[in-house]
């Protein structure tokens, strides 16, 4: 142990002995850390520097100029190299610093070769080894390379951060693309006004459970059991919700559902099977592909989703809202769940590529990214495992676990371990 690092441990073990605790069994010689040098110095760790090698208090002046002016109490996600912690504490109209390290082995090695006694002594600065997963703080600074070096355990967390860090981004392109929408609205306007109201499924479907599906590759594992419950009498099986990419996967398999979801304006006709069973009911959202519905063969349900962009439709053709937030899966459970559905289990769900593969019966790319040649980003799946992901499958899920906190009425199962895990669902064994 080095001088610096007993001087700032001894400051911990004073002040927050549980974090010193936790901090015990970190590992700093388990990363490949060295020094680099620009015009100042920093620390890599795997490759990623801690902050600029430049010009480090610009960089943290940067970070703590975008809090908001009447900010009082501000919470870190991550350390850097321990210049904004030392920034904050000079500032009189801060009451409270909540500093919280994203991974405690980089933590230690901070501590072992720099002093950060000046910020860890202030009364002010509060040091949280295991932050809340699941909501941010009101007022917060995010340090880039802590979430590139995160935890495990918190990996939540910085799917949380980036999801909220991306949001306005998000928002701006879905402006963007308002001349598209209203263009779709006018192909489909007539389609709309005619076809009943999704609500309508109410009358027909009282589930006691509904099986939604989703193309996630581990969608593949369960032909055999889907298929068996489609066999069953139809008063006493499940109801079966697919999502449009799943259509055609399931039709392969000789497995029809009851309900098709379909929302995206990209889906076309050869999303779908060539032959469409009459029987298959669609929903779909006011920019669905024109000749996807004026193709459909069985009935047709109009819904919107909950964008105010919806709103004046809704005024003049009111249909039911449905949640959704980027997936097609959103709608699909928010369905489910109008049907006053008292057990949903999700089949294809993986918000990730377990086993590097990016869908069931789809080839890669074909549905948008690809696992070749990209960088990826990762999530934990119901092992414990890291399983590489997509950076917008991260925010789906996050949507998603935000959304079954809501639905306490309903419990929530998950057909599989392969995927990402999903917080709130119980893990389901559907075999025969």
């Amino acid at each position: 142990m080095t001088d610096l690092l007993q001087q700032n441990m001894a400051i911990i073990r004073r002040r927050w002995p549980e974090v010193a605790q936790a901090m015990n069994a970190a590992d700093p010689d388990s990363l490949d850390a060295m020094l680099v040098t620009g015009a100042e110095q920093t620390i890599s760790v795997n490759g990623i520097q801690l902050s600029s090698r430049h010009n480090r208090l610009a960089e943290a002046e940067l970070l703590i100029n975008q809090l908001p002016a009447n900010c009082r109490e501000v919470t870190l996600y991550g350390v850097g190299m321990g210049d904004v912690p030392s920034l904050l504490i000079h500032d009189p109209r801060l009451q409270r610093i909540s500093v919280c390290p994203l991974n405690l082995h980089v933590f230690v090695l901070l501590l072992t070769y720099t002093d950060q006694s000046e910020w860890l002594s202030e009364p002010r600065v509060e040091l949280v080894a295991r932050p809340q997963q699941l909501v941010l703080a009101p007022c917060y600074i995010a340090i880039t390379p802590d979430l590139l070096l995160i935890s495990d355990e918190n990996a939540r967390l910085r799917d949380l951060v980036v999801f909220h860090n991306n949001l306005d981004f998000a928002n701006k392109r879905h402006r963007q693309n308002d001349k598209e929408l209203e263009q779709r609205l006018a192909d489909n306007f007539e389609i709309i006004k005619r076809d009943p109201d999704a609500a309508s499924l109410s009358s027909v479907y009282q589930p006691t459970t509904t099986l939604v599906i989703g193309t996630g590759p581990t969608l593949e594992q369960h032909y055999p059991y889907l298929r068996a419950q489609r066999a069953l009498p139809p008063a006493t099986r499940p109801l079966m919700i697919a999502a449009d990419t799943a259509f055609k996967a399931l039709i392969n398999e000789q497995i029809v559902p009851d309900i098709v979801v379909t929302v995206d304006h990209n889906i076309a006709p050869t999303h779908f099977p060539d032959t469409v069973p009459t029987g298959v009911k669609l929903v779909y959202f006011p920019k669905s592909h024109p000749q996807v519905l004026q193709s459909w063969p069985g009935e047709r349900f109009a819904a919107y989703s909950l964008n105010g962009s919806y709103d004046e439709l809704n005024s003049k053709c009111p249909r039911l809202r449905l949640f959704a937030n980027g997936s097609v899966i959103h709608p699909a459970i928010d369905l489910a769940v109008y049907l006053e559905s008292k057990n949903i289990i999700l089949f294809g769900c993986d918000f990730s590529y377990p086993k590097n593969k990016t869908h069931a019966y789809w080839p890669e790319g074909k549905l948008g990214p690809k696992i070749t040649g990209e960088k990826h980003h990762w999530v934990i799946n119901g092992h414990g495992e890291k399983v590489v992901t997509h950076l917008n499958f991260r925010g789906y899920l996050l949507a998603l676990e935000h959304y079954i906190r809501t639905k306490p009425q309903v419990t929530f199962y998950n057909s599989s371990l392969e995927g990402a895990a999903i917080e709130g669902t119980l893990y389901q064994e559907c075999k025969i």
